[in-house]
C-alpha cells in the first residue's frame, strides 16, 4: 500500500479530526456496513483512522473509504467548534 499522498492540512475536516485529536475528545464512528464504534482517535494519515476504545490497550484502524459520519459524544453540543481557518480572510 505504498501511496505518495500526503495529508492535505488545508481541509476542515482534516483540521477538526486533528482538533479532536488534541482535544482527546470521545467520538462515535459509523461504518458503510452500520457498525458503529466509539473511543478517541490518537492519529490519522491518509489511509486510516487510529481508535482507541475505552478499556483497549491497543488501537483499532479504520480506513477511512468505510467512515460513514464521525461525531463527537458530549453532553454540550455547544462545545463542539469547527476550528479556524488557516489564514485569516483580508479586510472588505
Amino acid at each position: 500500500m505504498a501511496h505518495d499522498r500526503e495529508l492535505d492540512t488545508s481541509l476542515p475536516g482534516v483540521r477538526l479530526l486533528q482538533q479532536w485529536i488534541r482535544q482527546r475528545r470521545q467520538l462515535q464512528i459509523m461504518l458503510s456496513g452500520g457498525r458503529e464504534l466509539q473511543g478517541r482517535l490518537l492519529w490519522q494519515d491518509p489511509e486510516f483512522l487510529a481508535l482507541l476504545a475505552a478499556g483497549r490497550e491497543r488501537p483499532d484502524l479504520l480506513s477511512r473509504s468505510h467512515v460513514q459520519l464521525i461525531s463527537p459524544i458530549e453532553a454540550d453540543p455547544s462545545a463542539a467548534t469547527m476550528p479556524s481557518p488557516r489564514l485569516p480572510l483580508p479586510p472588505l
